[in-house]
């Protein structure tokens, strides 16, 4: 089956396949063989998504975000800053309890981003299946714990990176932890907000 994709769309999806293809040579250069993979998992987010939008409408604002994720992502493990690479990066101490006990890090910024795209994702699809005849509230908890789940399977593939890629850059148990956190609080956030904004 043909598919049809809006300009928008197509937009998305290429820019989406241009960054992902330069950051793919780059990390093929440097043998970063833990992006390299990442990248691979970009491809199939996508892929999954262009190959079910017939059924899942899900609007290019939600697939403009993902991409976006993408590229910080990608960005993440690539631009050096005085602190390593970006994900290092000391935004600003909120909170410095030494080591990786730090508040606020770019990779924490990008995690609470990231997981508040994917509960707003998976909002969609609750709201596009159950629509207005289930309690709202169930949908959205729902919609965060679906996300944490996600969430989980990305801590699971960072601890098979910990234990098959030397030198690689997943950090210990504080910095696992904070990120759980930081999936739960965007998480939260976006569903809150989506129901404070959308009254209906």
């Amino acid at each position: 089956m043909t598919m049809h994709f809006s300009t928008s769309e197509k937009a998305i999806l290429g820019f989406t396949a241009l960054y992902t293809a330069a950051f793919a040579v780059f990390f093929i250069r440097h043998f970063n063989i833990e992006f390299i993979a990442y990248a691979g998992v970009i491809i199939f987010i996508f892929t999954l998504l262009y190959t079910t939008l017939d059924k899942t409408k899900i609007p290019a604002s939600l697939l403009a975000a993902i991409s976006l994720w993408g590229l910080l992502h990608m960005m993440g493990g690539s631009i050096q800053t005085a602190d390593g690479v970006l994900y290092a990066w000391k935004i600003y101490p909120f909170f410095d309890g030494g080591g990786e006990l730090y508040i606020l890090k770019f990779d924490q910024a990008v995690h609470g981003y990231l997981y508040a795209v994917v509960a707003l994702l998976f909002l969609h699809l609750l709201r596009n299946y159950f629509g207005n005849n289930h309690s709202q509230i169930l949908v959205g908890f729902i919609a965060v714990m679906a996300s944490l789940g996600v969430s989980a399977i990305n801590e699971i593939l960072e601890f098979v990176a910990v234990l098959t890629v030397p030198d690689n850059g997943v950090g210990g148990y504080f910095n696992t932890a904070l990120d759980i956190v930081f999936n739960f609080v965007g998480a939260l956030i976006a569903v809150l907000g989506f129901y404070l904004f959308h009254k209906r």
